[in-house]
């Protein structure tokens, strides 16, 4: 028999006409699994171009042709989603292949159906002490099918499926990591962890495809869909989960056979009930959870999206998982991606809203509205903080009994206090970005640049300073402006691509650092943006400075305007510049003259003073005294004690100029003791005494107690161990977040024993 071939040709047709005609793709595998070839299937034959080769080596996979992302396939795995038909070679007594007959229904499987997609991508914004929900424009959203687990739970190794009875019927909290063992590949996995700095939410729509109870399940559904809670913060959705499949006699009969098989056949018909204990287990997740992108999407101006994809007609509904990336400096950079196991929507209603709610910090509050006119709106420093919320002129108030100045600070992203005043406690450090939006009737001739400058007023004491001239605030650094145009590919696919236009720095007329005011839209002079609808953020970062050159202090930041020529502005009137509203932030009002250079009745430029302080806390645990004095001779805090003795705590909670609060804790054992508690806990400003705590010039916060006081519950014994935690946290901000990485804290214990 011969089975050497130039060419392979395999008759193939199909056995009855289908309704429609469908183009069909052939892929050529090695017995390894490596994809030789590919080839179009021509009338009723498919032709490979693999010479002197033995077609018993081979494995060959037929597929529609109609999806543009089969083109892109490289493994059997990824094939698997396409439903292809494997084709079965058959030789004659003559040694030449019988055709091979496509079953008369095997085209039902090919069947496709539209789904249309639509969301928004939104992200929470503090200004000032208002938060907001903004939509994100020109956000890349990929959108994902999760595979379903009938379709490949035949792969998943036997010992992984006998794991399963222990999760369910008797789970531990939280659910325990195995000892490392060898993970067999089965394709595409869904392994991701959430870059975000919030937990990932959880969704989970209707399972009414499997048999369950319809009271637990409405309970599962309410939790865990219409409540949108985080699974892993929500155990009432495991619960409801438990009830159901714990109540099950068939259920428990597979469950607790100890045969693999049972075990997988009930993961098959109910496997949305699985499905919340595996989102705690992660170690299950490459096993349980595959998935592949079926479309692409980009948002408008106000966060929306809205795209269709087809799916197979195969009975069910599409489970979409979604993930975003955004341009930050020109690079796309995934800003979402949490967990596929707890964040997909299965049996996704098809033209339902998805609302993504993004949290990664770089992601800016862009697609604002064009401002009309000739307007110069100075909106924030960083994104967040206000120009309205910078106390400009001195205001006192006491705190923890000491006179504490305001000025120069905010109040961006501070929370409780007793009245307004009392909030304004953030100094400005890092690097500051000084927002503005120009408005539409700008630049022209009589306007056309601009500059900061600065000054120091005050030191850090707030003492003056000596009297300087303003400076630039630029240095000569170079600015540009990112704008998002649109292009196709080959395949006519639309995608958004990113450039720049420099603003500066520009020298004229005897003037340095000037810098463009950028148009309203970068199709306009002097941009003349060539691209396709191009776009860009109103928001302008007209300087950025990193502040820790600078001494600590109070400063001065002058904006000035310039026209065409480089000649500076004075005169101008003053409804030129523009304050957020103080507490609606939108519309701007007419900034107050403490924010204007005041020229009669115009203005020669905008003015503001913020506070710079970047010093790092301290925090320090002390040995506990006894008595006044130490009584541990060594490191290992045993602490002996006589009876009516007086036992000090001291730690020390210290920032150079009180930027900063503190929390002191003192924790007993395993006991929730609040009576101690009450007495040995602190928090406060690093600026007083707090609580039962007294502070000296150093910072240092001592308190004395009796054994009793420390001892509480444990007082019978006259002995227990404490663990001592201070955090000392920094106040400074960049308008953008706190400076976390100021911050100091120590940890410490000692145990207390009777002589």
């Amino acid at each position: 028999m011969n089975t050497s071939f130039d060419n392979l040709v395999i008759p193939l047709r199909f056995d009855g006409k289908p309704e429609e005609d469908i183009p069909l793709v052939a892929f050529l595998f090695s017995r390894s699994g490596k994809l030789l070839e590919k080839t179009a299937v021509r009338g009723e034959a498919v032709e490979f171009k693999t010479a002197g080769a033995n077609p018993r080596l081979y494995k060959v996979l037929v597929a529609p042709a109609g999806d543009k992302a089969i083109d892109d396939i490289a493994t059997i795995a990824e094939l698997e989603r396409f439903k292809p038909f494997e084709v079965v070679l058959d030789f004659n007594r003559e040694g030449l292949l019988n055709p091979v007959l496509i079953p008369r229904d095997y085209p039902l499987l090919w069947l496709r159906r539209s789904c249309r997609v639509r969301g928004r991508v939104i992200k929470n914004f503090s200004l000032g002490t208002l938060t907001q929900d903004r939509g994100i424009c020109h956000a890349r959203v990929h959108i994902c099918e999760v595979d379903r687990i009938r379709w490949w739970i035949q792969k998943i190794p036997d010992r992984i499926i006998a794991k399963i009875p222990e999760i369910v019927i008797r789970p531990e909290w939280p659910f325990p990591i195995p000892e490392p063992e060898p993970f067999d590949p089965i394709g595409p996995v869904a392994t991701e962890l959430n870059p975000q700095p919030l937990p990932p939410r959880f969704q989970f729509d209707a399972v009414s495809e499997f048999p369950v109870r319809s009271s637990a399940l409405a309970a599962l559904q309410k939790t865990a869909v219409n409540d949108s809670s985080n699974l892993r913060a929500a155990p009432e959705a495991l619960s409801a989960a438990q009830s159901v499949l714990l109540s099950s006699p068939k259920i428990l009969s597979q469950l607790n056979s100890g045969k693999v098989a049972a075990i997988r056949q009930a993961l098959i018909e109910n496997f949305a009930l699985f499905h919340p204990y595996f989102c705690h287990v992660s170690w299950l997740w490459p096993y349980f959870y595959r998935y592949d992108q079926v479309a692409l999407a980009y948002t408008d101006l106000n966060g929306a999206f809205d795209v269709t994809f087809h799916y197979w007609n195969d009975g069910d509904k599409p489970d979409l998982y979604f993930w975003v990336e955004y341009l930050i400096n020109g690079v796309w950079t995934t800003v979402y991606k949490p967990s596929v196991p707890c964040n997909t929507y299965w049996d996704y209603l098809c033209g339902s809203s998805v609302t993504i709610r993004v949290t990664d910090p770089r992601v800016r509050w862009e697609c604002n509205d064009v401002i009309d006119g000739d307007i110069v709106w100075i909106k924030t420093i960083g994104s967040s903080a206000s120009v309205n919320h910078i106390k400009q002129a001195d205001q006192y108030s006491v705190i923890q009994g000491k006179l504490f100045n305001h000025v120069g600070l905010t109040d961006v992203f501070m929370t409780g206090g007793s009245s307004a005043l009392d909030n304004y406690r953030r100094p400005f450090g890092g690097t500051l970005n000084f927002v503005v939006q120009f408005g539409s009737g700008l630049p022209a001739n009589g306007m056309y640049y601009y500059r900061w400058s600065y000054r120091q007023l005050r030191n850090a004491d707030l003492s003056n300073s000596p009297a300087i001239a303003l400076m630039s605030l630029h240095k000569g650094q170079a600015l540009h402006k990112a704008y998002t145009y649109e292009y196709f590919d080959a395949l006519n696919h639309k995608h958004f691509g990113q450039n720049t236009f420099k603003l500066g720095p520009v020298s004229l007329n005897g003037q340095d650092d000037l810098y463009i005011i950028p148009p309203a839209f970068p199709a306009s002079n002097p941009v003349n943006a060539p691209e396709l609808s191009p776009l860009w953020d109103q928001n302008t970062i007209t300087a950025s400075v990193d502040s820790t050159q600078f001494a600590d202090g109070l400063y001065e930041f002058v904006l000035e305007l310039f026209d065409v020529n480089g000649n500076k502005l004075a005169v101008i009137p003053k409804h030129i510049f523009q304050v957020p509203h103080y507490t609606s932030f939108a519309p701007s009002i007419d900034a107050p003259d403490e924010y204007l250079l005041v020229n009669g009745a115009n203005a020669d430029g905008f003015t503001m003073s913020a506070r710079v302080d970047n010093q790092r806390c301290e925090a320090t645990i002390y040995k506990i005294k006894v008595n006044g004095s130490e009584v541990s001779s060594d490191c290992c805090g045993f602490v002996p004690y006589p009876p009516n003795a007086n036992i000090e705590v001291a730690f020390r909670a210290y920032h150079p100029h009180n930027f900063a609060t503190f929390s002191f804790v003192v924790k007993k054992g395993t006991c929730n003791d609040a009576l101690q508690q009450g007495f040995t806990n602190a928090s406060g400003m690093v600026i007083g005494n707090a609580d039962n705590y007294t502070r000296d010039s150093n910072s240092i916060y001592r308190e004395g107690f009796s054994p009793a006081q420390l001892l509480g519950v444990c007082v019978a014994g006259g002995k227990a161990a404490f663990a001592e935690h201070v955090y000392v946290t920094a106040l400074a901000t960049n308008g953008y977040d706190r400076l976390s990485y100021l911050d100091a804290s120590d940890l410490a214990a000692f145990a207390l024993e009777p002589l």
